[in-house]
């Protein structure tokens, strides 16, 4: 198998769990829809979000099944490399080469799979779209073409639109890889899922994860989205075992940072704890503003800003006192 070619394992040793989010059930039910054609899909969304898991769905739930899944990472080919990779070799075409099937030949009949679209160079672009318009290959040193079955399935975390603007990116292949198109939503946006996340992954040991550990994980955004989440969980259990998870085996980046989201909550901006505070020095000292700037050390133009800057102080009631 190629390096660049990473996952060719069936689809149904790849179950999705029960989502409860409504993001993911529109989702959910465009994937059936669209499956049932054979037009191509683009499919948006993070990094770490699942497009993977989202193609392999499309590809179960189509009539194309039975056939093989291929996942290839765009980002990982070489320029020089891409028709050989796509389209395989013939014996002796250049010194050394044997003959070689390439990605389209190995999807025969089922679904190929293009992530990280958005990373491929805009010759290889030229190259992806003659193939895609006329469903035939040529094997780099092949004196004959052959025909391919397949269907196609693309996804990018990159703007396209944006890059077809700035022509990093072929107008016409976007149009026809994106003939239908579908989102999978940050983990952010659905966090009531993450349960069944868990339960995916870890099975009964996702049951051992008490309240406070929750409450944790729901406050982070999780920037990584699900695989972040699953590499997280994976740590705790790890540095827990054989014991139960406590906050401190969350660890939120491979630097060890830790994130208490329930802090930040609880805590209000450096301004406005400042702001509070000379209005309640201000309180003590009777509303005199003098003998407030000189409890907290200093000038009384200083104390007047800060009770611009607050809704707490009482403001009409101070007093600007000469005494020393």
């Amino acid at each position: 198998m190629s390096a660049f070619v990473t996952s060719t394992t069936p689809s149904h040793l790849y179950p999705a769990p029960q989502c409860r989010s409504p993001r993911m059930h529109v989702l959910r039910e465009h994937l059936k829809r669209y499956a049932q054609t054979d037009s191509a899909v683009l499919i948006r969304g993070e990094t770490g979000s699942g497009k993977e898991v989202a193609a392999r769905q499309l590809h179960q739930l189509s009539p194309r099944c039975s056939g093989p899944f291929i996942a290839v990472n765009c980002g990982a080919i070489p320029a020089d490399l891409v028709e050989a990779e796509l389209f395989g070799t013939a014996l002796g075409a250049f010194t050394g080469a044997r003959k070689r099937r390439g990605w389209f030949e190995l999807a025969h009949r089922g679904t190929l799979f293009l992530d990280e679209i958005g990373d491929l160079p805009l010759s290889a672009q030229t190259t992806l779209l003659r193939t895609l318009e006329n469903g035939v290959i040529w094997p780099v040193g092949a004196e004959q073409a052959q025909h391919v079955d397949i269907r196609i399935v693309c996804a990018t975390h990159r703007p396209v639109l944006e890059m077809v603007k700035e022509r990093t990116f072929r107008q016409d292949l976007y149009h026809r890889i994106s003939t239908l198109s579908v989102f999978v939503p940050p983990l952010r946006h659905r966090k009531e899922d993450m349960m069944s996340l868990a339960h995916a992954f870890f099975g009964e040991r996702a049951d051992e994860l008490s309240p406070s550990i929750w409450r944790r994980i729901e406050a982070y955004d999780w920037p990584g989205n699900v695989r972040e989440f699953r590499n997280v969980l994976t740590r705790a259990f790890i540095h827990a075992s054989p014991g139960p998870v406590r906050l401190e085996h969350l660890t939120f980046s491979q630097l060890g940072e830790r994130v208490d989201r329930d802090v930040s909550t609880r805590t209000k901006p450096l301004h406005e704890a400042l702001a509070e505070h000379v209005g309640h020095t201000l309180r003590l000292c009777g509303g005199n503003v003098r003998a407030t700037a000189r409890a907290l050390r200093v000038s009384p133009t200083t104390v007047y800003r800060y009770l611009a800057t607050t809704t707490t102080a009482p403001h009409g009631e101070y007093t600007y006192s000469r005494d020393t």
